[in-house]
């Protein structure tokens, strides 16, 4: 069974080598350092060094572009009708009544 080593990337499994080099395309980022610079550095091929930071650069890219499903919306203030109001004889006042309340207001006023 072979050893697997930073340079034979192309032995790990798929996953594995996707994460070994998103490790390095981002100490690359951080290094400043140019990308040929950086895989001699790391003793890494130079052309798959190239495909995961352009492969990184259009993921990012699509992130840009991708929508946000998010609509603007204006809020202005609500107009509130004030509709009927009753005042009772002990001083309660019901204010806000309209046709869809009518019949919660009859059911309180039975009660008082």
């Amino acid at each position: 069974m072979q050893a697997i080593s930073p340079s034979t990337p192309t032995l790990m499994p798929s996953l594995s080598r996707q994460v070994f080099w998103q490790r390095h395309v981002n100490q690359w980022r951080d290094s400043g350092l140019s990308k040929k610079a950086y895989a001699r550095q790391h003793s890494l091929a130079y052309q798959q060094m190239v495909y995961w930071c352009s492969k990184d650069e259009k993921k990012v890219e699509e992130k840009k572009q991708a929508p946000n499903n998010f609509v603007a919306v204006s809020v202005t203030s609500a107009t509130v009708s004030s509709g009927l109001s009753i005042r009772l004889p002990n001083g309660i006042t019901i204010e806000g009544i309209d046709q869809h309340s009518i019949p919660l207001v009859g059911s309180l006023v039975k009660q008082l």
